[in-house]
This record gives C-alpha cells, sequence and structure tokens, in this order.
C-alpha cells in the first residue's frame, strides 16, 4: 500500500507546480482590443465542494491487523477571508473505503466482503492562495470512524483528524474556480480499548467560490 501513496504524492507535487507555472497573470491590450484576465486575489466569502480518490491504510493495534484499499473522498468547506487570499472556514468531510483488504504480520488474508469503514470529520481549517492561484490548506478537526456490515453499523470510535492539500485552480470568473489537487489525510480514533490509526493520500476536483 505504501507504493501507491508515495507515487500520488510524487505526482501531485509535480504536477501542481506545473500547472501553476503555465497560467496567465498579466493583463495586457492590443490597440482597441481589451483581453481579459480575471483578478487573482481572494475576499468575502469562502465555499469549496471536493471530489476524489485515492489510497488508504488503517492500523488496528488491539488486533494487531492492516487494512487497506482504494477510497473515496467528500468535502465541504464554508467560512470567509480573514485578509487576502487567506480564509478560515469549517470542514465537513467523509472518507470511505468499501471491501478493504485485510493483513497481518505482512501476510493478506483477503478481502472483507459486503463491508466498508467510513470516517467522518468536522474541524476548522485555513487556506491560502498564492499569486499564481495555488492554494495550501490545513484542517484540523474531531474524527469519527464507523465499521458496516450488510448495511448495519457497528464499532463506532472517535478521535482526532488532520487534513492537508494542495492544488491549482483554473479562474473562470473573478469569484469561481475549477481545480485539482492533491490531499493527505490522517486519523487516529479510539474505542473499546482499541486504537485505529488511518492514513489516506488522494487527487482530488475542486470547485470554489472566494
Amino acid at each position: 500500500m505504501r507504493l501507491p501513496l508515495i507515487f500520488g504524492l510524487l505526482v501531485t507535487s509535480v504536477a501542481v507546480p506545473a500547472l501553476a507555472e503555465a497560467a496567465p497573470r498579466r493583463y495586457y491590450r492590443h490597440e482597441d482590443r481589451r483581453y481579459e484576465v480575471y483578478d487573482t486575489t481572494h475576499t468575502g466569502l469562502f465555499v469549496r465542494g471536493a471530489l476524489g480518490a485515492g489510497g488508504f491504510t488503517a492500523d488496528d493495534d488491539l488486533n494487531d491487523a492492516t487494512l487497506s484499499g482504494g477510497a473515496g473522498m467528500f468535502s465541504i468547506d464554508l467560512g470567509g477571508a480573514l485578509a487576502q487570499d487567506l480564509a478560515l472556514h469549517g470542514r465537513l468531510a467523509v472518507n470511505s473505503v468499501f471491501e478493504p483488504t485485510l493483513s497481518s504480520d505482512g501476510e493478506e488474508l483477503g478481502d472483507l466482503d459486503d463491508t466498508s469503514l467510513t470516517l467522518t470529520l468536522l474541524g476548522v481549517g485555513l487556506t491560502y492562495y498564492t499569486p499564481a492561484n495555488v492554494y495550501l490548506t490545513g484542517v484540523l478537526g474531531v474524527s469519527r470512524a464507523s465499521f458496516q456490515l450488510d448495511g448495519d453499523e457497528y464499532d463506532a470510535m472517535t478521535g482526532a483528524g488532520l487534513m492537508a492539500e494542495i492544488g491549482y485552480e483554473w479562474l473562470l470568473g473573478n469569484k469561481f474556480g475549477l481545480g485539482v489537487g492533491g490531499r493527505l489525510e490522517l486519523h487516529s480514533v479510539r474505542g473499546d480499548g482499541e486504537t485505529l490509526s488511518t492514513a489516506s493520500l488522494g487527487v482530488l476536483l475542486s470547485a470554489t467560490y472566494f
């Protein structure tokens, strides 16, 4: 599981700066024709929705087991500017892995059929935009993890979660942009003497009003 996580991080770190260099940054005028380039400063209301997918791994210390697989990611942010290009916002995020692979002591034991693990985070974050419209986001909050088997929920745990993101947005107006980015997501939750530590790395598509 470490290989796809590392590969995803390398792709994101290379692609985002390259996209930023390709972005138009200047206003210019040619004779009587005026070419519009959108204002890249950000102020006021901040709203962002993001949807993506990535790799997931979870370590269960009580059962000495590891779960891994592909995960779906979703988040919604709502807040406002603290200063130009800097937003304070709340976040609701969901990360789900379906039919994860179970392993113990490095030995793969097979997939858990009809089983899913969902992590929900409610937190507070900061987002900063550079002049090239690259954004950096950090979120810290409360996490809840729950397993589902055949649609029934069991073994819910609570704890803390952390998210870190880097991305680039193409402006479709002075306030609205569509983007692509990478997310690192960490959770540590406990319940009934059991600790579950999880890590995810994914690629996201985003839509932002700011």
